[in-house]
Protein backbone atom coordinates (compact mmCIF):
# COMPACT_ATOMS: atom_id res chain seq x y z
CA UNK A 1 0.00 0.00 0.00
CA UNK A 2 0.96 3.52 -0.67
CA UNK A 3 0.66 4.51 3.36
CA UNK A 4 3.80 1.70 3.54
CA UNK A 5 6.21 3.10 1.15
CA UNK A 6 9.12 5.25 2.26
CA UNK A 7 9.17 9.21 1.17
CA UNK A 8 11.18 8.47 -2.19
CA UNK A 9 9.28 5.61 -2.99
CA UNK A 10 6.08 7.40 -3.37
CA UNK A 11 8.33 10.31 -5.11
CA UNK A 12 10.00 7.77 -7.19
CA UNK A 13 6.18 6.56 -8.57
CA UNK A 14 5.15 10.39 -9.03
CA UNK A 15 7.35 11.10 -11.02
CA UNK A 16 6.71 7.91 -13.36
CA UNK A 17 3.20 8.78 -13.64
CA UNK A 18 4.50 12.34 -14.60
CA UNK A 19 6.74 11.03 -17.43
CA UNK A 20 4.15 9.29 -18.41
CA UNK A 21 1.14 11.62 -18.23
CA UNK A 22 3.25 14.58 -19.71
CA UNK A 23 4.10 12.08 -22.38
CA UNK A 24 7.98 11.96 -22.13
CA UNK A 25 9.78 9.52 -24.81
CA UNK A 26 13.16 7.76 -24.64
CA UNK A 27 15.75 10.41 -24.91
CA UNK A 28 13.73 13.16 -23.44
CA UNK A 29 15.40 15.75 -21.11
CA UNK A 30 12.91 15.84 -17.77
CA UNK A 31 12.43 18.84 -15.46
CA UNK A 32 15.56 20.00 -12.87
CA UNK A 33 15.26 18.35 -9.54
CA UNK A 34 14.08 21.92 -7.85
CA UNK A 35 11.30 22.14 -10.65
CA UNK A 36 10.20 18.22 -9.78
CA UNK A 37 10.78 19.79 -6.26
CA UNK A 38 7.59 21.77 -6.61
CA UNK A 39 5.73 19.86 -9.14
CA UNK A 40 5.66 17.01 -6.60
CA UNK A 41 5.47 19.12 -3.17
CA UNK A 42 8.66 16.95 -1.65
CA UNK A 43 11.54 18.74 -0.98
CA UNK A 44 15.09 18.30 -3.51
CA UNK A 45 16.76 16.13 -1.36
CA UNK A 46 13.96 13.38 -2.02
CA UNK A 47 13.87 14.36 -5.34
CA UNK A 48 17.41 13.26 -5.75
CA UNK A 49 16.80 10.07 -3.63
CA UNK A 50 14.31 9.37 -5.86
CA UNK A 51 15.86 9.93 -9.08
CA UNK A 52 19.20 7.87 -8.06
CA UNK A 53 16.66 4.76 -7.22
CA UNK A 54 15.15 5.29 -11.01
CA UNK A 55 18.80 5.67 -12.20
CA UNK A 56 20.07 2.17 -10.78
CA UNK A 57 17.06 0.76 -12.07
CA UNK A 58 18.00 2.55 -15.40
CA UNK A 59 14.78 4.16 -16.27
CA UNK A 60 16.63 7.29 -16.15
CA UNK A 61 20.49 8.55 -16.67
CA UNK A 62 22.50 11.67 -15.99
CA UNK A 63 23.82 13.36 -19.46
CA UNK A 64 26.55 16.02 -19.70
CA UNK A 65 24.61 19.33 -20.37
CA UNK A 66 21.51 17.54 -20.58
CA UNK A 67 20.55 16.66 -17.07
CA UNK A 68 18.45 13.73 -16.55
CA UNK A 69 17.25 11.74 -19.41
CA UNK A 70 14.54 9.33 -19.92
CA UNK A 71 16.05 6.08 -21.09
CA UNK A 72 14.51 2.33 -21.44
CA UNK A 73 15.06 0.29 -18.54
CA UNK A 74 16.86 -3.30 -19.39
CA UNK A 75 14.89 -5.11 -17.35
CA UNK A 76 17.20 -7.59 -16.13
CA UNK A 77 19.37 -5.03 -14.79
CA UNK A 78 18.20 -5.20 -11.51
CA UNK A 79 17.69 -9.08 -12.13
CA UNK A 80 21.06 -9.34 -12.28
CA UNK A 81 22.61 -7.16 -9.66
CA UNK A 82 20.09 -9.74 -7.54
CA UNK A 83 21.66 -12.91 -9.07
CA UNK A 84 25.18 -12.06 -8.74
CA UNK A 85 24.82 -10.68 -5.11
CA UNK A 86 25.81 -14.16 -3.53
CA UNK A 87 22.78 -13.21 -0.89
CA UNK A 88 19.78 -15.71 -2.12
CA UNK A 89 18.65 -18.05 0.44
CA UNK A 90 17.55 -21.80 -0.87
CA UNK A 91 14.25 -21.27 -1.36
CA UNK A 92 14.86 -18.29 -3.61
CA UNK A 93 17.11 -20.73 -5.27
CA UNK A 94 14.95 -23.25 -5.60
CA UNK A 95 12.11 -20.67 -7.12
CA UNK A 96 14.57 -20.32 -9.93
CA UNK A 97 15.91 -23.75 -10.77
CA UNK A 98 11.80 -24.46 -10.80
CA UNK A 99 11.47 -21.77 -12.71
CA UNK A 100 13.80 -22.67 -15.31
CA UNK A 101 12.53 -25.94 -15.44
CA UNK A 102 9.14 -24.69 -16.21
CA UNK A 103 10.29 -22.22 -19.05
CA UNK A 104 12.22 -25.35 -21.09
CA UNK A 105 9.14 -27.67 -20.68
CA UNK A 106 6.44 -24.67 -21.22
CA UNK A 107 8.36 -23.05 -24.68
CA UNK A 108 7.11 -25.78 -26.92
CA UNK A 109 4.77 -24.20 -28.80
CA UNK A 110 7.04 -21.08 -29.45
CA UNK A 111 9.67 -23.44 -30.43
CA UNK A 112 7.80 -24.51 -33.55
CA UNK A 113 6.03 -21.08 -34.02
CA UNK A 114 9.57 -19.70 -34.90
CA UNK A 115 11.49 -23.05 -35.86
CA UNK A 116 13.90 -22.03 -38.55
CA UNK A 117 16.67 -24.45 -40.45
CA UNK A 118 19.41 -22.27 -39.24
CA UNK A 119 18.41 -22.90 -35.56
CA UNK A 120 17.89 -26.49 -36.83
CA UNK A 121 21.35 -26.92 -38.55
CA UNK A 122 22.67 -25.06 -35.41
CA UNK A 123 21.18 -27.92 -32.94
CA UNK A 124 22.54 -30.49 -35.47
CA UNK A 125 25.74 -28.99 -35.18
CA UNK A 126 26.30 -29.32 -31.38
CA UNK A 127 24.64 -32.65 -31.75
CA UNK A 128 27.57 -33.72 -33.88
CA UNK A 129 30.06 -32.20 -31.70
CA UNK A 130 28.62 -33.93 -28.67
CA UNK A 131 29.02 -37.54 -30.62
CA UNK A 132 32.73 -37.27 -31.03
CA UNK A 133 33.96 -35.85 -27.67
CA UNK A 134 34.22 -37.82 -23.75
CA UNK A 135 35.52 -35.12 -22.14
CA UNK A 136 32.44 -33.88 -18.72
CA UNK A 137 33.33 -30.16 -19.54
CA UNK A 138 32.89 -30.14 -22.61
CA UNK A 139 29.60 -32.48 -22.81
CA UNK A 140 28.52 -29.89 -20.26
CA UNK A 141 29.34 -26.46 -22.20
CA UNK A 142 27.63 -28.09 -25.16
CA UNK A 143 24.56 -28.96 -23.53
CA UNK A 144 24.13 -25.79 -22.53
CA UNK A 145 24.96 -24.51 -26.23
CA UNK A 146 22.21 -26.67 -27.38
CA UNK A 147 19.59 -25.04 -24.59
CA UNK A 148 20.47 -21.66 -25.15
CA UNK A 149 19.90 -22.23 -28.96
CA UNK A 150 16.31 -23.49 -28.11
CA UNK A 151 15.76 -20.14 -26.11
CA UNK A 152 17.18 -18.25 -29.17
CA UNK A 153 14.85 -20.06 -31.21
CA UNK A 154 11.66 -19.00 -29.17
CA UNK A 155 12.25 -15.78 -30.30
CA UNK A 156 11.36 -14.09 -27.27
CA UNK A 157 14.37 -11.66 -26.49
CA UNK A 158 14.21 -11.43 -22.96
CA UNK A 159 13.61 -15.28 -22.13
CA UNK A 160 17.26 -16.22 -23.46
CA UNK A 161 18.61 -13.20 -21.27
CA UNK A 162 16.95 -14.67 -18.55
CA UNK A 163 18.30 -17.96 -19.16
CA UNK A 164 22.11 -16.66 -19.72
CA UNK A 165 21.59 -15.34 -15.93
CA UNK A 166 20.01 -18.60 -14.88
CA UNK A 167 22.99 -20.08 -16.63
CA UNK A 168 25.52 -18.34 -14.84
CA UNK A 169 24.09 -18.97 -11.13
CA UNK A 170 23.37 -22.48 -11.32
CA UNK A 171 26.95 -23.22 -12.96
CA UNK A 172 27.96 -21.92 -9.60
CA UNK A 173 25.64 -23.03 -7.18
CA UNK A 174 24.73 -26.19 -9.26
CA UNK A 175 26.94 -28.33 -10.91
CA UNK A 176 25.74 -31.17 -12.62
CA UNK A 177 26.16 -35.21 -11.66
CA UNK A 178 28.90 -37.00 -13.38
CA UNK A 179 26.22 -39.23 -14.24
CA UNK A 180 23.92 -36.83 -15.73
CA UNK A 181 24.84 -37.69 -19.58
CA UNK A 182 24.29 -41.21 -18.74
CA UNK A 183 21.36 -40.96 -17.30
CA UNK A 184 19.42 -39.03 -19.31
CA UNK A 185 16.21 -40.93 -20.58
CA UNK A 186 15.63 -39.03 -23.90
CA UNK A 187 18.89 -37.23 -26.11
CA UNK A 188 19.58 -34.08 -27.67
CA UNK A 189 19.21 -35.86 -31.06
CA UNK A 190 15.33 -37.22 -29.94
CA UNK A 191 14.91 -33.41 -29.70
CA UNK A 192 16.40 -32.34 -32.36
CA UNK A 193 14.21 -35.23 -33.97
CA UNK A 194 11.01 -34.23 -32.58
CA UNK A 195 11.24 -30.45 -33.54
CA UNK A 196 11.68 -31.64 -36.99
CA UNK A 197 9.11 -33.95 -37.50
CA UNK A 198 6.99 -33.66 -33.96
CA UNK A 199 4.64 -31.78 -32.48
CA UNK A 200 4.62 -29.08 -29.63
CA UNK A 201 3.12 -31.83 -27.37
CA UNK A 202 5.13 -34.53 -28.04
CA UNK A 203 7.96 -31.88 -27.69
CA UNK A 204 6.80 -30.81 -24.04
CA UNK A 205 6.54 -34.70 -23.57
CA UNK A 206 9.93 -35.05 -24.36
CA UNK A 207 11.83 -32.11 -22.86
CA UNK A 208 10.22 -33.44 -19.04
CA UNK A 209 11.68 -37.02 -19.56
CA UNK A 210 15.19 -34.84 -21.18
CA UNK A 211 15.06 -33.22 -18.08
CA UNK A 212 14.19 -36.11 -15.16
CA UNK A 213 17.94 -35.73 -13.92
CA UNK A 214 17.71 -32.42 -13.30
CA UNK A 215 14.23 -32.75 -11.49
CA UNK A 216 16.42 -35.69 -9.26
CA UNK A 217 19.30 -33.31 -8.93
CA UNK A 218 16.52 -30.40 -7.61
CA UNK A 219 15.67 -32.93 -5.14
CA UNK A 220 19.37 -33.46 -4.26
CA UNK A 221 20.03 -29.71 -4.07
CA UNK A 222 16.79 -27.96 -2.36
CA UNK A 223 14.99 -30.78 -0.14
CA UNK A 224 15.46 -33.55 2.55
CA UNK A 225 17.29 -36.16 1.69
CA UNK A 226 14.66 -38.45 2.19
CA UNK A 227 12.47 -37.00 -0.63
CA UNK A 228 11.79 -39.16 -3.44
CA UNK A 229 12.26 -37.81 -6.30
CA UNK A 230 8.71 -37.14 -8.74
CA UNK A 231 8.65 -38.97 -11.82
CA UNK A 232 7.98 -38.46 -14.78
CA UNK A 233 4.49 -37.96 -16.88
Amino acid sequence: MQKDLTLAEQTERKILKYIAEKGFQTGDALPKENELSEILGVSRVVVREALSRLRILGFVETRRKRGTVLTSPNIFYGIKTILTSGTLDKDALKDLYEVRLMLEIGMADFLFMHREERYLAELQKIISEENVTTDSEMLTRLDIRFHSTLYKMSGNKSLFAFQNLLNTLFATFAPRRKDWKVKQIISHESLLEILRSGTPDSFRVAMRLHLNTRFENMHTLFLDKEATPANPS
